[in-house]
């Protein structure tokens, strides 16, 4: 399998950073209070054998699913803990869905879907622009697993000869904090892309 040199992975970051950056912008907006965002944790998951997810023994994680579509194929996961899904909802939901249990069945998943397509399309963007492709975010999905089966997912997606970059980082507000993990998974084309683009680099 590829693997990225030094200068690569750090290009990689570079991208997926400026995206953040953007996303942090959206969710401003959509959350209508400031979002900052705090500097990239970035963990070196080089070793397609090794997958560290914080979030081990917890149950009702909600794993958002995006497929990169076009002239690179890629997966992007975002990793909320349910304390951290939870947060999100009573900030981004307005008081009488969040008194409706109704209302509240309805929407707390698509708010939390709506966040991943915030999230998502700004990094994928940041990689169309950079790498001067044609790419873009499925519909996102969302499932909620165990850490047992999360680590199954992302090992499944290894062994269909993905290459995994992980990515901690939090969004922060004055009513709000939340640290989602971000995985990125790359098939051999989109590694080859981000190697040509690193190597345009002083």
């Amino acid at each position: 399998m590829v693997t990225f040199n030094q200068k690569e992975m750090q290009a990689a970051r570079n991208i997926i950073s400026a995206g953040l950056v953007k996303a942090a912008e959206s969710l401003s907006f959509f959350m209508n209070e400031t979002i900052t965002l705090n500097e990239l944790d970035q963990e070196d998951s080089l070793s397609v054998n090794t997958i560290e997810i914080e979030k081990k023994n917890q149950s009702n994680i909600h794993l958002m699913i995006t497929k990169v579509i076009g002239e690179l194929k890629g997966v992007c996961c975002l990793i909320f803990s349910e304390e951290e899904a939870d947060q999100l909802r009573n900030t981004a939901l307005p008081p009488e869905v969040l008194n409706s249990p109704e209302m509240m069945a309805e929407m707390s998943d698509g708010i939390m879907l709506e966040v991943d397509n915030i999230i998502s399309a700004s990094v994928i963007t940041q990689f169309s622009n950079m790498l001067k492709v044609k790419i873009y975010g499925g519909v996102p999905e969302l499932r909620k697993v165990n850490s047992t089966e999360l680590e199954s997912y992302l090992q499944e997606e290894i062994n269909n000869e993905m290459y995994l970059v992980s990515f901690k980082t939090k969004f922060k507000s004055s009513h709000v904090s939340f640290a989602p993990e971000f995985i990125w998974l790359f098939d051999n084309t989109f590694v080859e892309s981000i190697k040509n683009y690193s190597a345009t680099l002083a």
